[in-house]
């Protein structure tokens, strides 16, 4: 009886510890870009963890230029 007790509170430990993310989707890392037609410099944007259809959603995103500036996503 201890034994099952043992067994299924380390197997929630487990579980609880494991990112689930990483485990059933597809996951990667992405930033946002920010590129200007002067002579300012190209801003980047924090990286951010993304999983399945929303990485999805950002490696597909189109880049949006309005008035000389242009950002677009870049994921790894």
């Amino acid at each position: 009886k201890k034994r099952n007790i043992f067994i299924s509170a380390v197997l929630v430990m487990a579980l609880a510890i494991l990112p689930a993310c990483d485990i059933i989707e597809e996951c990667g890392t992405c930033e946002l870009i920010t590129e200007y037609d002067d002579d300012r410099p190209t801003e980047y944007g924090t990286p951010l963890p993304f999983c399945g259809d929303d990485l999805k959603d950002k490696e597909d995103a189109l880049p949006v230029t309005i008035n000389g500036v242009t950002t677009y996503w870049n994921c790894y």
